[in-house]
């Protein structure tokens, strides 16, 4: 009787007590170790920050001033919102469908394209199908983009991270000789493309800063692209597709067929991104028109773990670092190339602890705890 009374009462290891409490708030724990990650990143580069001479404590409360504190910031961080999320979604989808994706700043460029030829040279529309033309335009001329790294890797089976990387320089100097010559205005003595019509703008939606109605639209269009990815079969196929391409063929899938889905709906999307920050903050084409979005949605969507909360998230962490960067470098002095130094500091801690998480989860779900 006494033995089974001390078995009883044995406390429960620690160990053992922590994994019972991870597999049920592994969610938490998640948002908890992102979270620590970036404050490590953040005291790390306060360390920086003094060892030149800079006061941390005046200059990193300007990362967050300069994106939420006031009202103009908080409209920039969620216009900067808008192109991450296009372009992190192209990464996603593409990585999800088993095509490795690194061209969305090219075909970015190419929506852009594609808005300014339907939103500058064709007048007399309503503003909604003017609107609507040029956003078709800019899907049509991103996965147009896209198509090409994918009819080299479908005809010839070449590697698609080299097509897609090369094709985001063919897109920048192609877009740069159409702003030198045929797309530039008679009478600029800038290198820049015509200005969009006003009825292909897209409307303010918050007084007093640059947030655009492209905000709302591409919340629509995530929830839409997710659905499509998660709910339907084409979506089913596309992810078999990523998930094991011999199994999908053994399974009947239409490989060609669903390789070509994805790549109009990854093109597209970037292409969309672009179209959208051309009729809602640029009016214009410009020399360095992207500021490289396409490059940082790739970080966007791994850092989200491609997941459709995440990605958002994600987004919102990186226009948060995108303007405040920029208030920490005029309030406090911060060199530029520390800058970009804390931020890569930033992306690189958090992108590590999605790794700490994965290794989490799979300890104390997948069944070694």
């Amino acid at each position: 009787m006494s033995e089974l009374t001390t078995i009883e009462t044995a406390p429960i290891p620690f160990k053992e007590r922590f994994y019972a409490f991870a597999r049920k708030n592994i969610g938490l724990i998640s948002v908890l170790i992102s979270i620590g990650a970036v404050l490590l990143a953040l005291i790390i580069g306060g360390i920086l920050i003094a060892s030149a001479g800079i006061n941390p404590w005046e200059a990193i409360p300007y990362l967050f001033k300069g994106s939420f504190g006031n009202r103009y910031g908080f409209g920039e961080t969620l216009t900067r919102f808008v192109p991450l999320l296009f372009s992190s979604l192209s990464f996603a989808i593409a990585h999800k469908s088993g095509f490795f994706n690194v061209g969305a700043e090219g075909q970015l460029l190419m929506g852009a394209v594609g808005g300014v030829l339907v939103g500058a040279y064709i007048e007399g529309l309503n503003p909604v199908l003017h609107v609507f033309l040029c956003l078709l335009a800019g899907v049509g001329f991103g996965a147009l983009w896209a198509g090409i790294a994918g009819f080299l890797k479908i005809a010839m089976g070449s590697d698609e991270l080299i097509n897609t990387m090369m094709l985001n320089y063919v897109a920048i100097l192609l877009v740069e000789y159409l702003i030198h010559d045929p797309l530039k205005p008679p009478d600029s003595y800038l290198y820049v493309s015509e200005a969009v019509l006003p009825s292909a703008k897209l409307p303010i939606i918050l007084a007093k800063t640059p947030l655009h109605l492209g905000f709302i639209i591409s919340l629509v269009v995530t929830a839409i692209v997710f659905y499509i990815v998660y709910r339907t079969p084409i979506g089913y196929q596309m992810r078999t597709v990523g998930a094991n391409r011999k199994a999908a063929a053994y399974a009947g899938i239409n490989i060609v067929g669903t390789t070509i889905a994805a790549l109009v709906m990854t093109g597209g999307l970037a292409g969309i991104g672009g179209a959208i920050e051309l009729m809602g903050t640029q009016q214009k084409i410009v020399p360095g028109f992207s500021a490289g979005y396409g490059y940082d949605g790739i970080g966007v969507a791994v850092m989200g773990r491609y997941h459709p909360i995440g990605i958002i998230l994600s987004t919102l962490l990186f226009s948060v670092i995108r303007v405040g960067m920029g208030s920490m470098q005029r309030g406090a002095g911060v060199p530029f190339p520390l800058l970009n130094v804390i931020q890569g500091l930033i992306v690189i801690f958090v992108i590590a602890s999605g790794f700490l998480t994965n290794k989490l989860t799979e300890t104390v779900i997948g069944g070694r705890a």
